[in-house]
């Protein structure tokens, strides 16, 4: 039943995602029940709620994980709280269907690490002061949310409805924004070759106009990881442990490169550019990623020898992922990936040696085929 439930939940929003000209509004939607959701979750608990003090709130410390160092448990709490913050960089694979990339595509994702910013915090705040003095007995229940709201509401429908209809819209949104972000990552590098069956995945189907064969390639590839649930609940948490330091890595190495490389070979940047606060800035992420790189890969709770549960497998999932693309990119990679084609944003200024040439004259002038322009 949890596997049939898993599968539900991802083949059901793929469905929208058949219809990308009905995107927009089911993003509009999708903020509006976000939003409202949150205002009325945060006005009814802080009225019919029990409350704990500002005390409890704001100074009261609670360890519960083992480890005995106060910094270190304080440095590990982020493990959660910083989920608040991941996706931002979604509009990032989706700027060739944009229209003005360059200036639109930097604001989307700034407002957004603001917004996120703030209600997460807020929301955090609500919740320690309304969670009641019971707030153990929820972390021992098996739907923890669900017990909540019921308590709060003295009512097993009414409580446990809302909680678990807010739940599965916006698990739905949520899936339907991966599927969309997803796939066109999947299928931008594809088309340019960077993994196995390369030619298959960067097809655009003409019918739905988006890359069907990428995003079925990665709902597969979610549902397979969801069979492991069927054996062994340790080996599918141990998967998807590796979420978050895979999303952190990911963040850091674009801008690993560009500290390398040098600030120097960016083409100019008309309507985001840091100046020369670049290199500042650039560096303070790098050593807030290492940090947040760590965290991630040290267990939460200990001890772990005799406690296998304890176990953060997510450095053992990255070792596996850097291994298995290692290997690829020695064997067949280097002699493929950009090769024979790249990306060029319409609104882009590229640099080629010593000219300098602006969107889809770089693709005529420098090759990019014809049919991939025609794609974006």
């Amino acid at each position: 039943m949890t596997w049939l439930i898993y599968t539900g939940f991802l083949v059901a929003p793929a469905v929208s995602n058949l219809m990308p000209r009905y995107l927009p509004a089911l993003q509009i939607f999708g903020a509006f029940f976000n939003i409202s959701n949150g205002l009325i979750w945060a006005i009814v608990f802080l009225v019919m709620a029990d409350k704990n003090s500002a005390t409890f709130v704001f100074t009261d410390f609670l360890n519960a994980s083992g480890w005995s160092s106060r910094g270190w448990v304080f440095i590990l709490s982020m493990y959660v709280p910083i989920y608040g913050l991941y996706g931002t960089d979604g509009v990032m694979h989706l700027v060739e269907e944009m229209k003005n990339a360059s200036r639109d595509a930097p604001r989307v994702m700034v407002w957004s690490m603001v917004w996120a910013g703030v209600t997460a915090w807020l929301s955090a705040i609500v919740m320690c002061f309304t969670v009641g003095p019971n707030w153990e007995t929820y972390l021992e229940a098996t739907s923890s949310y669900v017990a909540w709201f019921m308590d709060v509401l003295d009512s097993t429908y009414g409580g446990g409805i809302w909680c678990a209809v807010m739940m599965m819209g916006l698990n739905y949104l949520i899936i339907v924004n991966m599927n969309t972000a997803g796939s066109r990552l999947a299928w931008s590098m594809a088309r340019d070759r960077a993994f196995p069956f390369s030619d298959y995945f960067a097809q655009v189907n003409k019918r739905f106009t988006m890359p069907l064969r990428a995003m079925v390639g990665v709902l597969v590839l979610n549902l397979l990881v969801g069979l492991l649930a069927l054996g062994s609940d340790l080996a599918f948490y141990a998967i998807i442990s590796g979420g978050g330091v895979a999303l952190q890595v990911s963040y850091c190495v674009p801008i690993l490169c560009v500290v390398l490389r040098g600030r120097q070979h960016l083409p100019p940047r008309p309507y985001f550019d840091l100046g020369r606060w670049g290199y500042t800035v650039n560096i303070i992420s790098l050593l807030w990623s290492i940090i947040v790189v760590l965290f991630y890969i040290f267990p939460q709770y200990v001890p772990v020898v005799g406690e296998i549960a304890n176990m953060n497998w997510a450095i053992a999932i990255l070792a596996g992922v850097v291994l298995l693309c290692g290997v690829y990119w020695v064997w067949k990679g280097r002699h493929e990936y950009l090769v024979f084609s790249n990306s060029i944003l319409d609104d882009n200024v590229v640099i080629h040696g010593h000219a300098v040439a602006t969107g889809k004259s770089t693709a005529t002038t420098y090759g990019q085929p014809e049919e991939t322009t025609k794609n974006l």
